[in-house]
């Protein structure tokens, strides 16, 4: 292959990125780790706010204060379901969420369900998305510029008018 087309087929590639907005999202099954069981069956129907994170990342926690206070604001609504994915292992999550409160669902040793759902070519973190009733990707954020609650907010706001 010539290298004019391999760079050609490169930037075709980033520019379409990987996204995921509008496809279903994967099926899953997990163990919190507080050790309750949630799958995407028992919450089929809600809308599902998803934060993907890793105890290193310091956007990401950086961002947690502004995610519990979305998380917050829509506590009594049944219909709402927010969840935390991080990559590392139980401990790793355990010992950072000793330090930094996160008012999510958390998942730890996800990685094999975000490698999934990763929105670019190589897994960045922070990343954010919303999820249907219907189990289908609406919005998806990676590495927002801004405040995250406003951007969230303002796609459940619309999503709650619809």
């Amino acid at each position: 292959m010539n290298r004019v087309l391999v760079i050609g087929l490169m930037l075709t590639m980033l520019g379409s990125g990987c996204s995921i907005t509008g496809k279903e999202a994967p099926e899953f099954t997990f163990q919190t780790i507080d050790g309750s069981a949630i799958t995407s069956t028992d919450i089929k129907g809600k809308t599902i706010v998803v934060n993907v994170w890793a105890t290193w990342c310091g956007m990401c926690i950086r961002e947690i204060p502004d995610l519990n206070k979305l998380q917050a604001k829509y506590a009594g609504d049944q219909d709402l379901v927010f969840l935390a994915l991080c990559d590392d292992e139980v401990a790793k999550v355990q010992k950072t969420l000793n330090r930094v409160d996160f008012n999510y669902l958390q998942v730890a040793d996800a990685s094999a369900y975000t490698s999934k759902i990763k929105t670019r070519m190589v897994k960045t973190y922070p990343q954010n998305i919303i999820i249907d009733e219907d189990f289908n990707v609406i919005f998806e954020v990676t590495e927002a510029e801004g405040n995250i609650y406003d951007i969230l907010d303002r796609e459940i706001q619309q999503l709650k008018k619809s």
